[in-house]
């Protein structure tokens, strides 16, 4: 996740400039906490369409636009289909979901809080495409815990638009019949979509949450963790991008996300000069990365001094 201090990034260079000429309508489907972040480097051009069922998360949001081109929240619950549907609440509210919990999961792995209902509410649901009327939307995060597949099987309008998703998938099945990463990436592949990186991945251990490469002061102080869940981050593939627009718009979402050498291709098939476009862009991105892992690392440091004290202390 990209911090405050990628916010506007790209807004001085040219390819910012085409950004602003093409402006792009982007969907957070699960944005407590506030609008995805990733986005930040080309806020300036994003119309940002959050979506929130929770009502104590949606109150939280509040009504400043922040750094975007435009922004609004909807108190709206996406599925499958429309009608009311029980939302299975655990101890901890983060994780409630449309699917039941595998209590089993949370058990193996210390981590009951997600996973033990404490009570279950009655939502109203609709389908995205019908949600999404009239937007149009070029990006979609969706963050559901387990009801990603069927909001997608649902909405082939909104597909059918989108240039690039960010979909939260688990390798575990957390809850009871839920599609697992392959299911999701299987789904996408076949509508056009390729898949760019692994984000965020989350190791589970049954003895507490250090992981590897670190160790921590439990009964078992190191084990490597087993991969549970992350995002997926997909792009259309180019061949699939029709119009000058939408190569642009592609290639402004790629650019956020950091692939210059994929908003290359891009920015040629919309007949842009693509280097002097991308160079500046691509220079100033380097150097908030850069920035950015530093800190990082040095941060590291101190959490590896601690595990060095637990391992040879």
């Amino acid at each position: 996740m990209q911090s405050a201090a990628f916010t506007d990034l790209l807004k001085p260079t040219l390819l910012g400039a085409l950004a602003a000429r093409h402006p792009l309508t982007c969907l957070d489907v699960g944005s407590r906490g506030g609008f995805e972040a990733d986005l930040l480097p080309i806020a300036f051009a994003v119309d940002a369409v959050g979506f929130e069922p929770d009502p104590v998360a949606f109150a939280a949001l509040g009504a400043d636009q922040g750094p975007w081109r435009s922004l609004r929240h909807l108190p709206v619950a996406l599925a499958g289909s429309e009608g009311e549907r029980p939302l299975f609440i655990p101890r901890d509210p983060i994780s409630a979901s449309l699917l039941e919990h595998d209590e089993s999961i949370g058990r193996r792995f210390g981590k009951a809080q997600f996973f033990e209902r404490d009570r279950t509410a009655t939502v109203t649901t609709r389908r995205l495409d019908d949600a999404s009327e009239g937007l149009r939307p070029v990006y979609l995060k969706l963050d559901v815990e387990g009801a990603e597949l069927e909001i997608l099987q649902a909405a082939p309008r909104t597909l059918a638009g989108l240039l690039a998703l960010k979909v939260e998938v688990s390798f575990l099945p957390f809850r009871k019949g839920q599609p697992l990463a392959c299911d999701i990436d299987s789904f996408l592949r076949g509508h056009g979509f390729e898949l760019m990186e692994l984000v965020q991945p989350a190791h589970w251990r049954m003895h507490g949450y250090v992981a590897h490469p670190q160790a921590g002061g439990g009964v078992i102080p190191y084990s490597r963790g087993q991969l549970a869940q992350g995002d997926y981050l997909y792009f259309r593939h180019p061949d699939g991008v029709d119009g000058p627009e939408s190569a642009i718009q592609a290639a402004v979402l790629a650019a956020a996300h950091g692939y210059f050498d994929h908003a290359e291709i891009l920015l040629a098939r919309a007949g842009v000069d693509a280097i002097p476009a991308i160079a500046e862009a691509s220079r100033r991105f380097g150097r908030a990365v850069w920035r950015h892992e530093v800190i990082r690392h040095l941060r590291l440091l101190v959490t590896y001094a601690r595990s060095f004290k637990t391992l040879f202390g």
